[in-house]
C-alpha cells in the first residue's frame, strides 16, 4: 500500500515538474543544403511557459568560410513575451559543411527568479560547389549556301560578296531567295524586295550564331526607257522619274513636275523658297535629292534638316556674307560633311579632309525653308542647337577691342614719355652736383 503511494507520488511529481519547466531553445535554418555564394538564414528561437524576463546564450556558425555569431542577450520589462528569436544570415564562400550552435542558453521568466538552463542545439548547412555549366561555343559560320532572284541567274560562290544583274522596264520587285550554311545562322534582307528604275543595291545579311556579320550585295539595274542623265563632279546619275524611290519626302514641299528636256520630271517644291527638288540615283542605286536650278540646270545636293525647330536648307555661304577673320571647314552632320566657318585663330586642327577638330561652333548659310528668308546660323554641335548669327554684336567687340588697344598702346607711350623724363631730370641734377663738388 505504502509502495503505490509512492509511485503516485513519483508520477505526480514529474508530470508537475515537466508543466514548470516547459521552456526550450531550437534552432532552424531556412534550407540545410545550398550552392556556394548563395545566402541562408538561420534563426534561434527561445520559447518559455510563462513570460520572459531575461535570456542569455549565443549563436556561432562557423565552416565553410564563415565565422560570425549572435549574441541572445535580452532584458523584457513588459512581462508580455513569452518568445523570443535571434537570427543571423550568413553567405559560405567555399563549400563543406556549416555549424551553427545554440550554447550556453539560460533564461528567468515570471515563474521563476532562478536562472533555467535550457541546454545547447546545433544544425548543419551543407554547402556545394555550383554545378558546372560547359561554356558553349557558338559557330562563326556566316556563309551563305546559295543565293539567287527569283527568274534571274548568275553565278554563285560563297566568297564572292557583290553581284549585278538586269531586269527589264517595268519590273517593280524582284524575289530573293538564300538559303544559309549554318542553320544558327539569321539572314535578312532576302524575300520579295522594291526596285526602281536604274540601279538598286540590294543587301542580304548573314549574321552567324556569335554575332559576325557577312553582306552580299546584289546589284539590280532595271532597264530605264530613254534614261535622263545626270554628271555631277564627274559622277553618272540618273534622274528618278517614279515616286515612291525616295520615301521620306521634305516637309514644307509639294509634289509637282517639271520639264527636263522634253520629258515632264517628278519634282517636289517648296512655295516659299522657290526651291525645286528632284531625285537622282548614282551608280550605286543610292537615291537623294538634289536641289536645281532651272536657269543654270544644275544640280547641288540638298541639306535640308530641322535642327531645334527650324527647318534649313544649308547652302554654301555667299563671299559677301562670309565674316573677316573666318575661313570655311567641312563638319560632319546626319552622315553627311556640311560648309561651315570658323574664326581663323581659334586654335583647332584640320584634319587631312579639312575637317576640323577641337571646336564645336560652325558658322553657317542657309534658307529658313518657312519663311524663304537666307541668313547666317551659329550651330552649336555639342548641343545640336541654332540660333541666327548677330555679325553686328561681333562688330561691336572689334570695335571695344580696338579701341582698348588704342588706349593700351598710348599709355604705354606716356608712361615710357615719364620714365625717360625722370631719367633726364637725375643726370642733369647728377652733372649738376659734380660741378660743385
Amino acid at each position: 500500500m505504502k509502495r503505490s503511494y509512492f509511485v503516485i507520488f513519483l508520477i505526480g511529481f514529474v508530470l508537475f515538474s515537466g508543466i514548470v519547466n516547459a521552456s526550450s531553445v531550437s534552432v532552424k535554418a531556412s534550407n540545410t543544403s545550398i550552392t556556394k555564394g548563395n545566402s541562408v538564414t538561420i534563426t534561434a528561437t527561445i520559447n518559455s511557459d510563462s513570460p520572459l524576463v531575461s535570456t542569455e546564450g549565443t549563436l556561432m556558425c562557423k565552416g565553410a568560410g564563415v565565422s560570425s555569431g549572435v549574441d541572445m542577450t535580452f532584458d523584457d520589462s513588459s512581462n508580455s513575451i513569452y518568445s523570443k528569436s535571434f537570427s543571423t544570415t550568413i553567405k559560405p564562400s567555399s563549400s563543406g559543411n556549416v555549424t551553427c550552435s545554440v550554447t550556453s542558453v539560460r533564461i528567468t521568466n515570471m515563474s521563476s527568479d532562478n536562472w533555467q538552463n535550457l541546454g545547447d542545439k546545433v544544425v548543419s548547412i551543407k554547402v556545394n560547389e555550383p554545378a558546372y555549366i560547359p561554356p558553349k561555343n557558338y559557330s562563326s559560320n556566316n556563309y551563305l549556301k546559295s543565293l539567287e532572284v527569283e527568274g534571274y541567274s548568275f553565278d554563285f560562290d560563297k566568297e564572292t560578296m557583290e553581284y549585278s544583274i538586269e531586269v527589264p522596264n517595268g519590273v517593280e520587285k524582284v524575289n530573293i531567295k538564300a538559303i544559309k550554311e549554318d542553320n544558327n545562322a539569321k539572314i535578312s534582307g532576302d524575300g520579295e524586295v522594291s526596285i526602281s528604275e536604274g540601279t538598286n543595291k540590294l543587301e542580304v545579311k548573314v549574321t552567324a550564331e556569335n554575332g559576325n556579320e557577312r553582306i552580299y550585295i546584289i546589284n539590280v539595274t532595271v532597264k530605264e526607257l530613254d534614261p535622263i542623265n545626270v554628271k555631277i563632279e564627274n559622277k553618272n546619275y540618273t534622274v528618278i522619274r517614279k515616286e515612291g524611290v525616295i520615301e521620306d519626302i521634305p516637309e514644307n514641299y509639294e509634289k509637282s513636275s517639271i520639264k527636263i528636256g522634253e520629258e515632264d520630271v517628278l519634282c517636289y517644291k517648296n512655295v516659299k523658297t522657290g526651291n525645286i527638288l528632284i531625285g537622282l540615283k548614282d551608280d550605286k542605286g543610292d537615291a537623294k535629292f538634289y536641289s536645281y536650278d532651272e536657269k543654270t540646270k544644275k544640280y547641288t545636293q540638298y541639306n535640308g534638316y530641322k535642327i531645334g525647330g527650324l527647318y534649313l536648307n544649308i547652302i554654301s555661304m555667299p563671299k559677301d556674307k562670309i565674316p573677316s577673320g573666318y575661313s570655311k571647314v567641312l563638319f560632319n552632320y546626319d552622315d553627311n560633311k556640311l560648309e561651315g566657318y570658323q574664326p581663323v585663330n581659334n586654335n583647332v586642327t584640320y584634319a587631312a579632309d579639312d575637317s576640323v577638330k577641337g571646336s564645336d561652333f560652325y558658322l553657317v548659310y542657309a534658307v529658313n525653308e518657312v519663311t524663304g528668308e537666307a541668313g547666317t546660323y551659329m550651330y552649336d554641335k555639342l548641343d545640336g542647337t541654332i540660333q541666327r548669327f548677330n555679325s553686328g554684336l561681333i562688330l561691336t567687340y572689334k570695335e571695344k577691342a580696338d579701341n582698348y588697344l588704342l588706349y593700351f598702346l598710348l599709355s604705354l607711350v606716356v608712361l615710357a614719355t615719364t620714365i625717360i623724363t625722370f631719367v633726364i631730370i637725375l643726370m642733369k641734377k647728377k652733372n649738376h652736383k659734380s660741378k660743385f663738388a
